[in-house]
C-alpha cells in the first residue's frame, strides 16, 4: 500500500520538468521531444538542455494557439511543414566570422599552397552545419585574397545546414555591424551598404556569393555530392550525435574526401573513435589516410 506522501511509479513520468510556466511542460513531454529529434534528425539532446527545449517550443505553441505539448507533438508527427518549424527551433547557431582562426591559418598558409603545388584545376570545399553562412564567406574570403592563386581553377564551396531558416539568411548574405566587428581588412572590404541592408548592416559581394552553393541538408540523409572534395569543416556538430553516429559520420567524410583531404572539426571534438582514418595535425586539423 502506498504512503500518502508517496508518487505511484506511474506518475512519475509526468513529473513536471519546470514549474510556474505558461504551459504544462513534464518529462514525458520532454522525453517525446528528444525521442522525436532524434529519429528526425539524429541530434541527441540531454536533461541540461530542458530550459532551452521549453523556451523554444513554447514559441511554437503561442504562435499556433495551442495550449499543450502533448497537441503540438501530434502536430509534429503529422504535419511536414512542422516538423521542419521543430527542427528549427530546436538547432543552434551559434558561430561568427573567422571563428577559431587557426584553421583559416593553416588553409592559408599550408593548405591553400599545397593544393596549389599539385596544379589541381578543380578545388571542392564543404561547410557542413554552415548555420548562418559566417563559416563559408570566411573561407571565400581567404579564397579571394590568395596572392598566390591561380587564375584557371574551378573553385566551389558547398554550404549546407538543417536549418531552413538560417539557409535564408546566408542567401542574403546580409549581416550586422557588430556581426562584422570581428573582421579585420582586407576582408571588410567585401561587405558594403546596399539599399536591401538597415542602418546597422552591410551585404557581402556578390563575387563572395558566386563561390558558394547553399543547400539544405540531413546529415542522417543520403548526401548527393559524390565527391572527392578536398576540404570537409564540420565544426560543432559532431557533438550533437551519439558515439556511434559521430563514428558513421566520419566514416562518410573519410569516403567522400580525396587523397590526403582535410577534415577540420570544432575544438571540443576528436577523432578518437576513427584515429585510423585519419592522421591528426593538431588543434582538429586532419588529413585522410589510407
Amino acid at each position: 500500500m502506498l504512503s500518502k506522501n508517496r508518487v505511484p511509479e506511474s506518475d512519475q513520468q509526468e513529473s513536471v520538468l519546470l514549474a510556474n510556466r505558461e504551459f504544462h511542460f513534464t518529462r514525458s513531454n520532454f522525453e517525446k521531444i528528444v525521442s522525436l529529434l532524434g529519429d528526425l534528425t539524429g541530434i541527441s539532446l540531454s536533461e541540461r538542455k530542458t530550459d532551452m527545449v521549453y523556451s523554444r517550443l513554447a514559441r511554437r505553441l503561442r504562435k499556433l494557439s495551442l495550449t499543450d505539448f502533448d497537441s503540438y507533438l501530434e502536430l509534429v508527427k503529422n504535419n511536414e511543414q512542422e516538423q521542419t518549424e521543430f527542427i528549427n527551433s530546436l538547432t543552434t547557431n551559434l558561430t561568427h566570422f573567422f571563428r577559431e582562426q587557426h584553421h583559416f591559418d593553416y588553409l592559408e598558409k599550408t593548405y591553400f599552397p599545397e593544393l596549389f603545388s599539385q596544379n589541381k584545376k578543380r578545388i571542392r570545399f564543404w561547410s557542413a552545419g554552415c548555420s548562418t553562412g559566417e563559416e563559408p564567406y570566411s573561407l571565400a574570403m581567404i579564397w579571394q585574397t590568395l596572392k598566390s592563386r591561380p587564375s584557371d581553377i574551378d573553385f566551389k564551396i558547398l554550404a549546407t545546414d538543417l536549418d531552413t531558416n538560417v539557409l535564408e539568411k546566408c542567401k542574403e548574405g546580409i549581416y550586422s555591424d557588430e556581426k562584422l566587428n570581428v573582421v579585420g581588412d582586407p576582408y571588410l572590404n567585401f561587405f558594403s551598404k546596399t539599399k536591401r541592408c538597415s542602418p546597422a548592416q552591410k551585404e557581402i559581394h556578390p563575387e563572395l556569393k558566386a563561390l558558394i552553393f547553399f543547400k539544405q541538408l540531413n546529415l542522417m540523409n543520403d548526401w548527393p555530392m559524390r565527391g572527392p572534395l578536398d576540404l570537409i569543416i564540420c565544426r560543432n556538430v559532431l557533438i550533437y550525435f551519439d558515439k556511434p553516429t559521430q563514428r558513421d559520420l566520419v566514416s562518410r567524410f573519410h569516403q567522400l574526401l580525396g587523397p590526403n583531404g582535410c577534415l577540420m572539426l570544432g575544438h571540443s571534438e576528436n577523432l578518437s573513435a576513427n584515429r585510423k582514418l585519419f592522421k591528426p595535425l593538431g588543434r582538429t586539423t586532419y588529413r585522410k589516410t589510407g
